[in-house]
């Protein structure tokens, strides 16, 4: 495959796992706030439904990012590798919350421990949206797009 074509899948997976990780973790919390658990519910149940988007796109964004990098070994890319490394992991952890949280929901079961799964799924969503964020960063300064700002000190 071209190296185009694998920068486009990359960039393409990662917008779309970013966004749909950000609308689950928006809708979350505004469910969480109006604290309603017809809304907690349907917001589970929609996604639950949505996790194959996630599992299609996370995938293909560490697939073409281990393409992308090749046999380059400068810090950036294997602080971009590590990352992903760590995104897949939470994304594991992330799926598995996702399903037990639905199954609470869907049963009425809303104790401490539904609201523990629910924080901690909010931390590794939080923290799977800064490392995307911080490796679409990566991203633009290994393309040239993007200068880090140095400040010399006067």
């Amino acid at each position: 495959m071209k190296r185009k074509s694998v920068i486009k899948i990359h960039l393409i997976s990662t917008v779309t796992a970013g966004l749909t990780i950000f609308s689950f973790f928006t809708a979350t919390i505004i469910s969480e706030v109006v604290n309603d658990t017809q809304l907690i519910l349907t917001v589970k149940e929609k996604i639950l439904y949505a996790l194959p988007i996630l599992l299609i796109s996370m995938p293909s964004v560490g697939i073409s990012g281990v393409k992308l990098t090749g046999r380059y070994k400068s810090p950036l890319h294997v602080t971009k590798l590590k990352r992903m490394k760590i995104i897949a992991f939470n994304g594991i952890l992330l799926i598995l919350l996702a399903i037990y949280l639905y199954v609470n929901s869907r049963d009425g079961v809303f104790g401490r421990l539904f609201w523990a799964a629910q924080t901690l799924e909010l931390m590794l969503g939080a923290a799977n949206l800064f490392l995307i964020a911080r490796n679409i960063r990566a991203g633009f300064i290994l393309k040239g797009r993007y200068r880090e700002r140095v400040i010399k000190k006067q």
